[in-house]
């Protein structure tokens, strides 16, 4: 009949039918760059996209099973004011948009921060707030954060296993500091969007300076948990033991990231620098082992 009033069951599936569709333009039918160098391609982010993202996102939040949301629920209560919309945001671009796998990766992240860093998971994740037992294994320096970004807008970091050489560290205080350096990473913004390069120096490496355990808890506290787009991973004069680990380390990254990982041998230290130039890496922001 002309005139009738909308009833409010018929409002909420216009509303769930609303938000399917906006899901898809968020996320599936994202506008995005063409792929780079790295052949990965970037969301192109307007501001509604991004307003309509972050709303879905918190709608898909509660969706999550309570186990799964525990760590969440619980910074909702101790530090609201670190689940801002910039925080959410770096998940969202990790994912590319996609809802559904931003709020399962923000919950993995809580569960995973409140484990690790226990008490202090409720405060700014920084180097001002680390312990003074977490400051010698940040002085190892086993991650380390180059300055600035690269010419793509990449942060850059280095690893060289060597650096464990006669240390004694914890692997958990070890990881923590990993995260703090990621973290660090990540206050760059287009770092959140185009993602992180590792460059990992093996040259006169040797089987004892591969910390297989320490390794395997880095990568299942990152791995789906932190909001971190690896672009490439760069590993330069790998010996020949690698060979031998290279099951393993593939093991522990998983296939997607073995993918991207780039192997320079002994014979191309000639050019290397050229190569890396052409994924902006310039020899200027090179490590001296590398430069």
């Amino acid at each position: 009949m002309n005139g009738a009033s909308v009833t409010p069951d018929v409002k909420a599936s216009s509303s769930a039918a609303a938000d399917k569709i906006k899901h898809h333009i968020c996320s599936r039918f994202l506008k995005k760059k063409p792929p780079d160098i790295y052949g990965q391609q970037h969301a192109i982010e307007s501001p509604k996209c991004v307003s309509d993202s972050l709303r879905l996102l918190e709608k898909e939040i509660t969706k999550l099973p309570d186990d799964l949301r525990a760590g969440l629920d619980q910074a909702a209560v101790f530090c609201p004011e670190l689940l801002t919309k910039e925080h959410q945001l770096m998940f969202l671009r990790c994912e590319q948009f996609n809802v559904d796998l931003a709020a399962i990766r923000i919950a993995k992240y809580w569960n995973t921060r409140i484990l690790l860093f226990e008490g202090t998971a409720f405060r700014p994740l920084s180097k001002e707030q680390m312990s003074d037992e977490d400051r010698e294994e940040m002085s190892i320096a086993f991650l380390r954060l180059l300055p600035y970004t690269d010419g793509t807008g990449r942060t850059n970091i280095y690893i060289d296993p060597r650096v464990l050489e006669g240390k004694e560290y914890d692997n958990k205080r070890m990881v923590r500091a990993a995260w703090l350096t990621l973290h660090e990473a990540l206050e760059i913004e287009s770092a959140q969007q185009k993602g992180i390069v590792f460059l990992i120096y093996l040259e006169g490496a040797l089987l004892r300076h591969f910390d297989r355990t320490l390794v395997k808890e880095l990568a299942n506290s990152i791995r789906g948990i932190l909001p971190v787009r690896v672009s490439a991973i760069h590993m330069f004069y790998a010996p020949y033991l690698f060979e031998v680990l290279f099951d393993v380390v593939s093991m522990l990254l998983g296939d997607r990231l073995t993918k991207r990982i780039k192997l320079y041998s002994d014979d191309e230290k000639a050019v290397v620098q050229d190569k890396l130039m052409d994924f902006g890496i310039f020899a200027s922001r090179l490590p001296t082992e590398l430069s």
